[in-house]
């Protein structure tokens, strides 16, 4: 079924019902429900599974589009002992036939509690298990992958870490450190809560422990990303604290560089700044993304920072030499105004731009319809997409989309994700919660420019 952007859900169709496309100038949305064979998951386990912000990612291979749903272990914040007594849940993904998302298979190989964080480099994916389960966070510990795309659409995992060495790793990135041409790993805040950990891969694919290659100070940062940001072959680390207050102070909204130094074999300090006026609220850092945000040739850096009850991103642009100077920040969200979990950074109106997508979470009256209805999504009267959509104007300087309004009236959709396909925005969402026995219902969005 096809709707446009103002027309009201109101009925659903199987997958196995024809669907009918019409031309629409903003919006073309498709509405199907599948069913799963689910592998012993209980409804729980699936709801939780499909709810999912963090650790959900699109990928593409041979034409094909899927979306990789990591499994999510019931998340007890009050619950004692530790997380690992929690049976982890097995991973699910999906692929886009047409304009429909259908069931490609269930991945007993990744099972997990709850992935925060990822990176996609090329064909291969790192991911890592935050397992925030119970009220004591020194039992929040889970593993690092990396997987390998295949060329049916299917990944092969293989585990970071020895077993003695999970920790909360809420940030992962991956890189190459050493010039060696092999995929290095990182994450943080790390073994014991403590710092920040770095995996660097050998040649027989295997990985190796080197926190010492980092000379850190400072509170451990809960995102950290490596990027080559002066050519030099060797990937700098970067990280973004995680600190704030309801009154911003000098050392809110800060980023770090560190650089190989050849005399101490180490990564050491070579920049630092920090912007406290970058919001109204002192925000830490949950997610960074390095791009060349004002097409002059240097990598800027783009961060998602939140509190408890704020939320925003900034964007930094790249001076030369790996230094950098604060050049946008978004407004300072509340939670009833928008959530997100972190972004996507792509060009979403080919306009040679690299754009910033919000992955929303919760009930914000930014994007749902209606105000005060969390954790209801019947009372959300749908969802709208502008602030969703952050437009690059070259510079550096972003603005959402507000040349029309997206709107979805009635739609039932916990959250969205968006991905590029054949030059196209899209969003995917997914919703199971009384949508007819155990079926997940499937919602694909295009965005016509």
């Amino acid at each position: 079924m096809i709707i446009s952007c103002s027309e009201e859900i109101l009925t659903d169709v199987d997958n196995t019902d024809p669907v009918k496309p019409i031309d629409l100038p903003a919006l073309e949305v498709s509405i199907n429900k599948i069913n799963l064979p689910f592998g012993g998951m209980t409804t729980d386990d699936i709801s939780r599974t499909f709810y999912d912000i963090s650790g959900t990612f699109i990928y593409s291979n041979n034409d094909a589009v899927f979306a990789y749903f990591p499994g999510v272990a019931e998340w007890d914040p009050g619950q004692s002992g530790s997380a690992l007594n929690v049976t982890p849940v097995s991973s699910q993904v999906l692929i886009k036939e047409d304009s429909l998302w259908n069931f490609h298979k269930t991945d007993h190989n990744l099972q997990a509690w709850g992935m925060r964080n990822f990176e996609i480099l090329g064909s291969e994916v790192i991911i890592e298990d935050g397992n925030e389960i119970g009220s004591d966070a020194s039992g929040w510990i889970g593993d690092v992958y990396i997987g390998q795309i295949m060329g049916n659409g299917d990944i092969s995992w293989k585990l970071v870490n020895e077993i003695d060495e999970m920790g909360f790793f809420h940030g992962t990135c991956a890189g190459d450190l050493n010039n060696d041409g092999l995929t290095d790993v990182g994450v943080t805040p790390g073994i014991g809560h403590s710092g920040i950990n770095i995996f660097l891969q050998n040649s027989n694919g295997n990985f190796t422990r080197n926190d010492e290659i980092l000379n850190y100070e400072g509170s451990t940062p809960f995102t950290l990303d490596f990027s080559d940001l002066d050519g030099d072959g060797i990937d700098e680390i970067i990280t973004a604290d995680y600190g704030g207050g309801n009154i911003p102070d000098e050392d809110d909204h800060e980023i770090r560089i560190y650089k190989f130094d050849n005399s101490t074999e180490k990564f050491e300090l070579h920049f630092q700044i920090n912007e406290p006026n970058a919001y109204d609220w002192g925000l830490g850092a949950t997610s960074i993304k390095v791009n060349d945000f004002t097409n002059d040739g240097i990598m800027d850096i783009a961060v998602a920072r939140e509190d408890l009850e704020y939320h925003g991103f900034e964007v930094w642009r790249g001076t030369g030499n790996a230094q950098f100077e604060l050049i946008f920040s978004s407004p300072t969200w509340t939670s009833n105004e928008m959530q997100f979990r972190e972004f996507s950074v792509f060009d979403a109106n080919q306009d040679g731009n690299i754009d910033i997508l919000l992955r929303p979470f919760h009930y914000g009256t930014l994007y749902r319809n209606s105000e005060n209805c969390w954790w209801n999504v019947y009372d959300c009267n749908g969802v709208k997409l502008n602030n969703l959509i952050w437009l690059n104007d070259g510079s550096g300087n972003f603005n959402y989309y507000n040349e029309e309004e997206l709107l979805i009236e009635g739609i039932l959709v916990d959250s969205f994700h968006p991905y590029l396909y054949d030059g196209n925005l899209y969003f995917v969402g997914t919703f199971y919660n009384d949508v007819g026995g155990d079926r997940l219902q499937m919602i694909d969005v295009k965005v016509n420019f």
